[in-house]
Parts: C-alpha cells; sequence; structure tokens
C-alpha cells in the first residue's frame, strides 16, 4: 500500500497526538477534502481500524476513492458531517472510538472546483460545498432582501460595514444579476472606505465571502449538530479533535467542549444552575493549539488553525 498526501495537512502531527490513534481504532473523518489528514490517519489504524471518511463534495470523494482504491476497511461517505450517526450506521458501525474535523476549505475546493469560494478568482457565484444544495452564493446575493443581507454579513463576517455593502449590492443587482464573485467583490470594495480597505482586518471581500458561504452551507448549525452526534457515539476514551478557522467556529467549539467538561454555562447571578452540567469529558487542550511559524511559513493557510481536542469519560 502507498498513499501520499495531496495536499498540506494543518497540524497534522497535533491531530495524530490527540486522537491517539493505534490500529484497530474506528475513525470518523468528517472533513475528508485533500486527504492529507485522512492517509495519515489511516496509516495510524491499519491494518485493522476502520475509517469512515466524509465530505459534501463529489470531486473530493471520487478523487480519494481513486487514491485509496487499494485499500480495505475505509469507507467513502457523500454528505454533512452532521449526519455522524446516519453515516457511520450505514457502514454497520455504531460506536467511534475518534472524531475528527477540519473545518477549513481545502484547497481542492479553492483552487480547482470553479465554485466562487475565493474573492481572488472571477468565477460563478456558488460557494455550495454540495453540489445538491438548493441554495447557492447567487440566490443569497439576488434573491436577500437587503436586511437580510446585512444581518449576515455582521453576524457570520462581523463586518462593521454591513448595512453599505448589502444596499449596494441590492442596487446593483436591479440594473442586472450578480452573477460573479468578481462583481461582487467590486461591489464590497466600492463600499468600504478607500483607508480601510486594506486595514490590519484585512481584505474586506474575505469576511463577506465567508458570510455567505456560512449562509449557503449553514455550516454553524452543521458543526453544533455534528459535535453533538459526534460526542454522542464516541467510546469511552475515545477523543474528538477540531481545528477552526475563525471566532464564530471557534466559540461553538469551545462552548460544546466546555458543556461535556462539567463546567457550569448559565449566566451569573442565577441562584441555582439550570444548564443541567455533568462532567462527561475532559479537555486535552487547556489552551487552544496553533500552527508554528514554522508551519505557517510553509502553508500560508494555516494561520489561521485552532485546535481544541476532548476526551470522553
Amino acid at each position: 500500500m502507498k498513499l501520499e498526501q495531496i495536499h498540506i495537512p494543518v497540524l497534522l502531527k497535533e491531530v495524530l497526538e490527540y486522537l491517539d490513534l493505534k490500529p484497530g481504532k474506528i475513525v470518523f473523518d468528517g472533513t475528508l477534502g485533500g486527504a492529507g489528514h485522512t492517509v495519515e490517519i489511516f496509516k495510524a489504524i491499519a491494518p485493522t481500524g476502520k475509517l469512515i471518511a466524509v465530505d459534501h463534495d463529489s470531486l473530493a470523494i471520487s478523487t480519494a476513492s481513486s487514491l485509496f482504491k487499494d485499500c480495505r476497511n475505509i469507507f467513502f461517505s457523500k454528505g454533512n458531517f452532521a449526519d455522524v450517526k446516519r453515516i457511520i450506521k450505514s457502514f454497520g458501525i455504531n460506536r467511534l472510538d475518534g472524531f475528527f474535523i477540519d473545518i477549513g476549505l481545502s484547497s481542492i475546493q479553492i483552487d480547482k472546483s470553479g465554485r466562487g469560494f475565493s474573492y481572488i478568482r472571477d468565477e460563478k457565484l456558488d460557494m455550495r460545498m454540495d453540489e445538491d444544495n438548493p441554495l447557492s452564493a447567487f440566490k443569497v446575493v439576488n434573491e436577500y432582501s437587503e436586511q437580510k443581507l446585512k444581518e449576515i454579513f455582521f453576524k457570520f463576517g462581523e463586518e462593521k460595514y454591513s448595512l453599505r455593502i448589502a444596499r449596494n449590492i441590492t442596487l446593483s443587482r436591479k440594473d442586472k444579476p450578480v452573477e460573479t464573485t468578481g462583481q461582487l467583490n467590486k461591489i464590497i470594495e466600492n463600499s468600504i472606505p478607500a483607508k480601510e480597505k486594506f486595514s490590519k482586518r484585512g481584505h474586506p471581500s474575505k469576511r463577506i465571502f465567508q458570510a455567505i458561504r456560512i449562509e449557503v452551507n449553514k455550516e454553524l448549525e452543521n458543526l453544533a449538530r455534528a459535535i453533538d452526534e459526534g460526542f454522542e457515539v464516541l467510546n469511552k476514551g475515545g477523543r474528538m479533535v477540531i481545528i477552526s478557522y475563525h471566532s464564530l467556529e471557534d466559540r461553538i467549539v469551545k462552548n460544546k467542549f466546555i458543556g461535556f467538561s462539567g463546567k457550569c454555562t448559565c449566566p451569573s447571578g442565577l441562584p441555582v444552575c439550570i444548564c443541567g452540567a455533568k462532567k462527561q469529558a475532559e479537555i486535552l487542550t487547556k489552551r487552544i493549539i496553533t500552527p508554528s511559524d514554522e508551519e505557517i511559513s510553509n502553508n500560508k493557510r494555516a494561520a489561521s488553525a485552532k485546535l481544541r481536542a476532548i476526551e470522553k469519560l
């Protein structure tokens, strides 16, 4: 068996360390992507372990299926990592020893999908991770009201010029639909005061594209559900490792892990605990794990990665 990575995996050494993999383990990899992590996870649990690898994208599935064509005990599923229980049961598996997701976009999605995930390329407005999803970036940009656009830009992009950008999008689409990332990028740039276009916060389109992508793919809802379902099917001693890339994702992971650790999450001032906190897991990462300077220099896309891990008791 000769497996080679087809993309650079983020925080690989740390992922393998915190998953604590051994031959015979059963692991769920919910974000197959370019298969960088998948290859090394599979090697660590071979020859008797089982790996369930999931991705929204049929391109990722077909590419990885070809890579693993001579391998047994790896199961591919095109779908949403939030459907953990249904997916593993479809392969006759009920419990897991490891659960891993890397929520970042893969290089395949950014560079080769042609679905407009990046503002740097001029492509059709799509942003669907699953091509069967009825909601696309085109629909969001051209059919959402000004108020709804403003809300998602502020909520999911934390953009202070959300109203101005939303208003300019709705004005622009009156003449003709906004069909490409290039058109959208130009509207966003023209909505930002010149002195703030390239501030420390980075290019404004990065935040708006992030917000639209999150809305199209219901990313935060799916992340929360994936953590709950994944934890439910973990064996005692099983580990959950998650890499996130922005504060909205990391906040969900952090709060879910705190809840599993038994720490009360009730608002301060309540006379009694009403959240029902019960210690079910040990947090393994007391502080978030981030890439080294060396890793970032070798892989710029790793710069914002944050890893958290827990072990089920």
